[in-house]
């Protein structure tokens, strides 16, 4: 229950000369209602008797409770209604307002770090400026809500209902979005969103830039590789949606690092144990039994195919490692050809020049073999053909990936 009435707050503020300056640090004030309604009877009461009295309570723009400037340091206003209150610079660092009532509440310039506002409705409020560094805002509701270049670094937004937001250079650099709506808000003009945790956030044609992610999102930075993947995923498919192709290779390639990083096998069983072999807290299955070993096998292959993958074309978008791949093989094998002189002219006589063998091993790669150039022995026959093999698989792999380049151009 609330130390103080609805009336007591009221007088406080009039005996005070207006709120700023009150200090009400510390205080209990859960369940309060300050809200619209409660302050138009209380205004009407008051005009009973002075018709045109303006209390220093009252607000006339808002038309609902003043509280401006009010010191409301690690006061608890659970559930407290101030629907439409005027808390323009109010001192609200480390105050409880878990499930508080602040519709459309003005709290520009407010001083809210640290705040908890777990479950808030803050439905079409006005936190411009306001400093909401480390508050949490877990599962609140910020539909409509103004927060054009309020402070929202490290904010705890787990699940909150950030849909038409204005989120105008807004900083939101490390802060927790994980689960949280953000469908169609627009977050372009943020600050920053380097260190942001996406995890199982609802992106969908969530305006954003990929400078604005900066080198990585906030569950890679923590090393939760499995949950940044899922992020990485959800930021490819928005950015598919906004057009943005080059973001979305930016975040496919990302979401495959992780995944990389996901089947390290020293990493492996902590992210997958529990659901292919049984892992629990209490009990975990005996490192030297078949299924574990099996199961370290199986993901350090593909750790290693992963590198592979990663190397040879990253990941199917870096055309110039492709290329850069055909040319080693080429020289590579000019160079083996040359050491074991292993081509002849159409003469027999031993080729010496370095030009010779490396047409003799782009002409094998591409199974375009010179009509002046053979192969000394048989031994040599069969690595052509090694190579005509590896060139065909290259030049596949170039088509594909040049294809995945101009499907995003």
């Amino acid at each position: 229950m609330s130390e103080y009435t609805r009336e007591d707050i009221l007088k406080l503020i009039e005996e005070n000369g207006g709120p700023e300056g009150l200090d009400l640090s510390g205080k209990d004030l859960s369940g309060i209602d300050l809200g619209r309604e409660a302050i138009a009877l209380e205004l009407k009461k008051v005009r009973e008797s002075t018709p045109h009295a303006i209390p220093f309570w009252y607000f006339e723009w808002a038309d609902g409770v003043n509280l401006k400037g009010v010191n409301l340091q690690g006061a608890t206003l659970k559930g407290a209604n101030l629907q439409g209150a005027w808390l323009w610079e109010a001192h609200l660092q480390g105050a409880h307002l878990q499930h508080a009532e602040l519709q459309r509440a003005t709290l520009s310039d407010a001083k809210l770090k640290g705040a908890d506002l777990w479950s808030a409705n803050l439905t079409g409020a006005i936190l411009n400026h306001a400093n909401l560094q480390t508050a949490r805002l877990s599962f609140a509701v910020l539909q409509g809500a103004y927060l054009v270049n309020a402070n929202l670094q490290e904010a705890n937004l787990l699940g909150a209902n950030l849909q038409e937001a204005k989120l105008w250079e807004a900083n939101l650099q490390g802060a927790d979005l994980s689960h949280s709506h953000l469908e169609k808000v627009n977050l372009s003009a943020a600050e920053s969103l380097e260190g942001t945790h996406f995890h199982n956030a609802f992106l969908d044609d969530t305006r954003m830039k990929r400078k604005q992610l900066g080198r990585a999102i906030g569950e890679e930075l923590e090393g939760w590789y499995d949950q940044a993947r899922d992020a990485y995923l959800r930021l490819k498919q928005n950015f598919d949606v906004l057009g943005d192709y080059a973001a979305s290779a930016w975040a496919y390639q990302k979401e495959r690092h992780m995944e990389k990083a996901c089947n390290a096998p020293w990493r492996a069983r902590g992210i997958y144990g529990q659901t292919e072999l049984g892992d629990t807290d209490e009990r975990r299955v005996t490192t030297w039994h078949p299924r574990v070993w099996w199961f370290y096998i199986r993901y350090t292959l593909k750790w290693l195919s992963d590198w592979f993958v990663e190397y040879l074309c990253g990941y199917g978008e870096s055309l110039s490692r492709v290329l850069a791949w055909m040319l080693l093989v080429v020289l590579g094998f000019a160079a083996y050809y040359q050491v074991s002189h292993a081509v002849v002219t159409s003469s027999q006589d031993a080729a010496t020049s370095l030009w010779d063998h490396l047409i003799f091993s782009l002409g094998a790669f591409t199974t375009l073999q010179p009509t002046r150039l053979q192969a000394a022995k048989p031994g040599i026959e069969l690595l052509t053909t090694i190579q005509a093999i590896i060139g065909i698989a290259l030049a596949g792999l170039l088509g594909f990936v040049a294809g995945n380049r101009i499907r995003r151009s």
